[in-house]
């Protein structure tokens, strides 16, 4: 065979190889940056997830505090209207249409502020929540049965209403202090999962 066509034949066949090494190389490096923009992808969105949780989480521990604190302030104009009502039927203080009116203004405040609350959660605030919020409610049933008998009620009966009314007192104070305490822990971190009702 001529030398001449040897060489032809040996470039040709090099220029093969090296077409045919370009073209896998080229595959490869299409490959690689196909895999590479893959996995860029995957934990970009793995990334965009655990941001949208830890946003939600921030927002949720923001409406759950917002909605503690708005109990905890109705809550507190209810125990001075309730305190001025019994006040008011003990003779203590001058019988008012207003006494009476702003302690049916903070039972709604009360019944407004407690559902938001019960819906956030967490497990051990609802609880703590609708503890509160039954007894308050049975305090106010207390309020209203001494109001409805209060010009007909016998001595003995007035001291059976303010007994009551003092225990039902003390129960509320418990009560709050563990609304309290679990609003505190809740915002700590230290919760379970919210409960849907």
């Amino acid at each position: 065979m001529d030398e001449g066509l040897v060489a032809i034949v040996t470039a040709g066949v090099g220029l093969v190889g090296a077409l045919g090494g370009a073209a896998m190389g080229g595959l490869a490096a299409v490959r690689g940056a196909r895999m590479g923009a893959e996995t860029t992808a995957r934990a970009t969105i793995e990334q965009a997830r655990t941001q949208e949780r830890a946003q939600h989480d921030h927002w949720l521990r923001d409406e759950r505090k917002r909605a503690a604190v708005l109990m905890l302030e109705v809550y507190d104009r209810f125990t001075i209207a309730a305190s001025n009502v019994t006040r008011m039927f003990d003779l203590e203080i001058e019988a008012s249409p207003d006494v009476w009116s702003a302690h049916s203004a903070s039972m709604n405040e009360i019944r407004g502020a407690y559902f938001p609350l019960r819906l956030l959660g967490p497990a051990r605030v609802h609880q703590a929540a609708r503890e509160l919020w039954q007894l308050i409610e049975q305090y106010h049933e207390g309020i209203q049965e001494w109001a409805d008998g209060i010009m007909t009620a016998t001595d003995e009966t007035r001291a059976e209403w303010r007994a009551r009314e003092e225990q039902q007192r003390y129960t509320l104070g418990r009560a709050h202090s563990e609304l309290i305490d679990a609003v505190s822990e809740s915002l700590q971190g230290n919760d379970a999962a919210p409960r849907p009702n």
